[in-house]
Order: C-alpha cells, then sequence, then structure tokens
C-alpha cells in the first residue's frame, strides 16, 4: 500500500547518536501500520527550527519503505548532513525539451502554491500573447491538476492519452512547456528558501535560467521562446542522436548536414542533422558496436539547419531589453560563465539556438564551487547522470545531485520526491520554509 508521502527526519549530538537514533526509528515504524503512518505530520516540526549539529532525513510513502530506507541507508534516499563551514552552493540545472510527458508537474500544483501561482503566471502570459494554453496538453482534461501518467502502467496511461502524449512533444508546445515548468520550480525553490548561487541551462534551459537570472523579464522570455519555437516548426523535420563517443570519433560524419549539437563528456556526444544521414549514422555507429540512441524531438536543434532563424531571431531581441545576469550564469555556447556583454547581445541569443551546447564545460565549472549542489529542474536525471559521469565529480557526487521531477516511467510520487528534494536540501545546509509546503 502506498499512501502520502511523510519526511522523516532525524538529529543527533554525535555519530554514533545518528546511528543508534536511525536504527531505533527504524524498530518503531516496523510496528506502525498504513493508517497510522498516514496520520504523521507531513513535515515534521523538527524541522521547522532545530539547528542541527548532526541530521538525517528519508521522504516515504508507507513505514514499510520508510524503515528499509533507514535500515540501508542508501545515501541516495537517506540523506545525512552535519555543521558546515559554509552553505552550499547550490546550481540550478535547467533542462531541454524530450523528457516532458502528460501530467508532469501535476503533484507540485497541487502541493506548493508558489509553483502553481508561478505555473499559472507563464500560462497567462503565453495565452492573452501568443494564443497558447499548455494547460490541456499538461493536464488532459479528463483528469485534471492532479493527473499521474505515470508508474508502473505507464505505457497504458500514455496510450491512453497518445494524442496528448504526442502533441507535448510537437515543438511550439513542448519548449514554451518546459520553459515555464522550470521557470515556476526555479522560483518556488527560491521562495522556500533554496535560492541557487549559480545557474546553467542546457538548450531551452538556458532562456530560463536567464529569465531567472534577470537577463530577461518572463514576458520577454517567453516571447523570445514562442518565436523561436514556431520558426524551428517551420523548417524541415530533422533528428538527434546521443552517441557514446567523442566528437573525434565522428567527423566522419560531420560532413557539413550533421552537426555536433552537444558535448556531454569526453566521450558523451549528441549529433545533429536531417532525418537520413542521422539514421545513416545510426545505423553505421551500432554495427561498429558503438552505442547510440535517437532523442525524442521533431527538429535538428543546435545544428546547421537552425542557422537561417538567428537573423529573425536577432531582430526580435534587439527590440527586448537584454540586462546582466543578476546570478551567475554558465553559457552554454562558451562553456564559460557568461559575460554582461554576452547577456545584452542579440546576437549571442539568436546564435544559441544552432550553436554546439558545451555542457560538459558548464560541469567542470560548477563542480569546482564550494560546496556545489546541483539540483536539477527538468523531469527525470538526464542532466543529473551526466553530472554523475563527469571527471570533475566530487568523490561524494551522488549526496550532491539533487533530483525534482520524476522521468516519465518512475513510479514515485510527485510528492515523495519533493519531500525527498527538500530533505536532501535541508541536510546540506538550506534552511527550508516548511510553511509552503502543503503535502497531504
Amino acid at each position: 500500500m502506498s499512501g502520502p508521502a511523510r519526511l522523516l527526519t532525524l538529529t543527533a549530538p554525535t555519530p554514533e547518536a545518528l546511528e543508534q537514533a536511525t536504527d531505533d526509528l527504524a524498530a518503531r515504524l516496523d510496528g506502525l501500520d498504513d493508517t497510522a503512518f498516514a496520520r504523521l505530520p507531513a513535515i515534521p516540526d523538527a524541522t521547522r527550527s532545530v539547528r542541527r549539529p548532526l541530521c538525517r532525513a528519508v521522504a516515504a510513502s508507507s513505514p514499510a519503505d520508510a524503515a528499509r530506507r533507514l535500515r540501508r541507508r542508501d545515501p541516495r534516499r537517506v540523506f545525512t548532513g552535519g555543521p558546515a563551514p559554509d552553505r552550499p552552493s547550490r546550481v540550478f540545472l535547467f533542462c531541454g525539451v524530450g523528457d516532458q510527458y502528460p501530467g508532469l508537474g501535476a503533484g507540485l500544483y497541487r502541493c506548493v502554491p508558489a509553483f502553481r501561482r508561478e505555473l499559472d503566471r507563464c500560462f497567462a502570459v503565453l495565452d492573452a500573447e501568443h494564443g497558447l494554453d499548455p494547460r490541456p496538453v499538461l493536464f488532459p482534461p479528463d483528469t485534471g491538476a492532479t493527473a499521474d501518467l505515470r508508474g508502473g502502467d505507464a505505457l497504458a496511461r500514455l496510450y491512453d492519452h497518445r494524442a496528448t502524449a504526442q502533441e507535448i512533444h510537437r515543438t511550439v508546445v513542448a519548449q514554451p512547456l518546459v520553459f515555464s515548468v522550470q521557470y515556476a520550480l526555479a522560483r518556488a525553490l527560491t521562495e522556500l528558501g533554496a535560492a541557487p548561487a549559480a545557474l546553467a541551462g542546457y538548450s531551452i534551459g538556458e532562456p530560463a535560467a536567464a529569465c531567472v537570472a534577470g537577463v530577461l523579464t518572463l514576458q520577454d522570455a517567453l516571447r523570445l521562446v514562442v518565436r523561436r519555437a514556431r520558426l524551428m516548426a517551420e523548417l524541415p523535420p530533422g533528428a538527434m542522436l546521443a552517441v557514446m563517443a567523442g566528437p573525434g570519433q565522428l567527423t566522419a560524419y560531420l560532413d557539413g548536414t550533421v552537426s555536433v549539437a552537444a558535448l556531454n563528456g569526453p566521450a558523451q556526444t549528441v549529433l545533429s542533422g536531417p532525418a537520413g544521414p542521422i539514421e545513416q549514422a545510426a545505423r553505421e555507429l551500432t554495427a561498429q558496436g558503438v552505442a547510440c540512441r535517437r532523442l525524442a524531438t521533431t527538429h535538428a536543434f543546435h545544428s546547421a539547419q537552425a542557422r537561417p532563424l538567428a537573423k529573425p531571431l536577432e531582430r526580435l531581441l534587439g527590440t527586448l531589453p537584454l540586462r546582466p545576469p543578476a546570478l551567475p550564469l554558465l553559457s552554454s555556447v562558451t562553456g564559460n560563465w557568461l559575460r554582461a556583454e554576452e547577456a545584452t547581445s542579440p546576437g549571442y541569443w539568436a546564435a544559441q539556438l544552432s550553436r554546439t551546447i558545451r555542457f560538459a564545460d558548464q560541469l567542470t565549472l560548477a563542480w569546482r564551487l564550494p560546496r556545489p549542489l546541483l539540483v536539477e529542474l527538468g523531469p527525470g536525471q538526464a542532466l543529473s547522470r551526466l553530472a554523475l559521469q563527469h571527471p570533475d565529480r566530487p568523490a561524494d557526487a551522488p549526496a550532491r545531485v539533487v533530483q525534482t521531477l520524476p522521468g516519465v516511467f518512475e513510479s514515485r510520487p510527485e510528492a515523495e520526491l519533493l519531500l525527498t528534494a527538500l530533505g536532501q536540501l535541508w541536510t546540506a545546509g538550506t534552511d527550508i520554509d516548511w510553511g509552503q509546503v502543503a503535502v497531504e
């Protein structure tokens, strides 16, 4: 049985006392039934005010799960923290499109008023100024904002909503939708007390990060996102291919039509171009024993195909006020910290759609920050996995990567994952405003 999610927290003066308290709590949970577990406060009072010398947190939806996780002490589910001289450097990671699904964010929409308010704000702008309403696609009308189209029978549920599932991947819908969900989540986490120290965006995630950093207002950022999505949709269809190889091994395929769309790691490259050449590359690479997979996209982003869009985008950007970032922002184009002259250049943002994403370089700088804590804002763990595979990751990297939204085939409810993320942030030294979370 799976019921309402609960966050369990422990504090202790010494490591030995913390371990004993963990064992004692697991033993008490053994004798608790699901009804009694559901009556526990969603967020214990201890998390509201205690100044913890040593602390531990775990989220679960049943006493059996909670007890099992406490005994295993898996650092991916049970988070432990202690006194630290400095606060963590929280880096928000904004993803691109491809992993979105119907029902994404429904649990947060229900549990976090700040997320609901900011998402509604984005959708109001899209509807009023661009005639675009992503709400029926994100939250199908027959299920409302409480939809959960994932879980063990995810394929069947997605089949039932196959028209919606197809619509959510259309470029003109997907880009504004993914932007809006990540922007709303970033604003909500900031209000909860987990403001970012730095930002990094992947593809459409970079305009979202720039908006949070104050380079663009929300209205202007959505103007840019909608315009670039509509321009992209007018181009011939394209494809993208993730390849487990470095760019030096792929030069035979870079013939002017196929481009390197992203450099995600020493042996992780994304190719982008017309569907025919991409399919040919996939067949040849597979025959050579090189792992590769097609990405869920309808167009060749970050490729030569997108270059003709730079001029119309630059004309639009020339009418928008661009400001230097108020927060450190990692550039996907250079892989370095975005300079003020780049942030305020219409040409930079116009060309960003066709330039190679240097995510591996962004991660290098993110991991070098003091006590880095990487918070992924999109669905699933695509960027988190790249961060954990990065050669510069610290030894305790798993404890330094926070997932905030489940992937399409993950069965964990959003409320449980939200509490897991907040528990991880809390044990890492973040003072969470628990009064703004309403998990029931």
